[in-house]
């Protein structure tokens, strides 16, 4: 297909679904997070990009509500089922710690950090639980450091690092009162390690950088997005909502963002079939 041969795996990347109960549904009293989550699943269920899994990393529940993790269960994993695809659940801030593992994952519901390990696709994926009950800013518990320090020193393939709080800087000075507060208690962790790419969330805006040498994608909101016309004034938007399609190539990674909304048509459509025909 291109110089980089075939991807290890390649997943869709949700995050900040902001689910809300059936009662009152809308975030804010606007926007419709469950019609926004189902227009994505619709997309995902019937586009020719084949996923391996659908990876979400964060703020699933706007107020960590059983109902809410229910309903999202209810929709996405039938769905995933169809497609032959792996579900793949983090929390973020908003999310409820025992509400999520009993909501989402039909497990005992504890408070303690979720720290967990999936393998797709002969890629590992790691979650780490960066959230503060209560709070919105996040860091690293010392037993989830512990665990990643573990999972991290064990020999293994390909490693995406899942964290809804990534070490990133934000761009709003709002945004700045709630980052990761102890990235340089993580970096060190990360040094000669397998892992290739960092996912998360939380600032509702898609983002690229670095950390500790290792790329880093923030994905973008379902449920209302950063209106960056603003600069550095923090503005929630009812509009621009997505997710993101991610690839880990052998010796690339690559995250793109996959809008929910069309427009106009601006040029001819090309299908896979007519780029083929047109390859020298």
């Amino acid at each position: 297909m291109t110089g980089f041969g075939t991807p290890l795996v390649t997943f869709a990347h949700l995050s900040d679904t902001h689910i809300r109960t059936a009662a009152d549904p809308l975030v804010s009293g606007v926007a419709d997070s469950r019609a926004l989550v189902e227009r994505a699943v619709s997309v995902l269920t019937s586009w020719d990009a084949d996923c391996a899994a659908w990876l979400f990393s964060g703020d699933l529940a706007d107020e960590g509500d059983v109902e809410a993790y229910a309903w999202l269960r209810a929709l996405v994993e039938p769905a995933a089922a169809s497609r032959g695809v792996e579900v793949i659940w983090a929390n973020g801030n908003h999310d409820d710690r025992a509400a999520f593992r009993a909501g989402l994952l039909g497990l005992p519901a504890t408070d303690e950090p979720y720290n967990a390990e999936r393998e797709v696709g002969g890629v590992r994926f790691l979650l780490l639980d960066t959230n503060l009950p209560g709070r919105p800013e996040g860091r690293v518990a010392p037993a989830s450091l512990a665990w990643l320090a573990d999972r991290l020193g064990e020999a293994s393939g390909p490693t995406v690092l899942v964290m809804h709080h990534t070490p990133l800087p934000p761009v709003q000075d709002a945004a700045a009162l709630w980052p990761l507060t102890n990235p340089e208690e993580v970096a060190p962790l990360l040094a000669g390690s397998g892992v290739r790419l960092i996912l998360g969330g939380h600032f509702h805006q898609p983002s690229m950088g670095t950390f500790a040498g290792v790329p880093v994608a923030e994905a973008t909101s379902l449920a209302y997005t950063q209106d960056l016309t603003e600069g550095r004034t923090l503005r929630g938007q009812d509009a621009a909502q997505g997710f993101s399609l991610v690839q880990i190539y052998p010796d690339a990674v690559q995250s793109t963002l996959v809008g929910l909304e069309r427009g106009r048509l601006v040029h001819n459509v090309i299908s896979p079939e007519d780029a083929a025909r047109l390859r020298p």
